[in-house]
């Protein structure tokens, strides 16, 4: 039986998000983090965990 072979690799995608991520927030403070995450969260382009963590921290 063969097996296929894997077109996407999540945890690679995911090593490259917290890189270019880490790149822009850098040199920010801590509420510009907050914010910058938040705006993210509302465009819809933050990972499914992060919408988690916040969905658990508004409980």
């Amino acid at each position: 039986m063969a097996t296929k072979k894997k077109s996407f690799d999540a945890l690679a995608a995911s090593r490259r998000w917290r890189r270019a991520t880490s790149r822009q927030v850098r040199g920010m403070s801590s509420e510009e983090r907050i914010a910058f995450f938040n705006r993210n969260l509302e465009k819809g382009s933050a990972p499914p965990v992060a919408k988690a963590v916040r969905a658990a921290a508004q409980r």
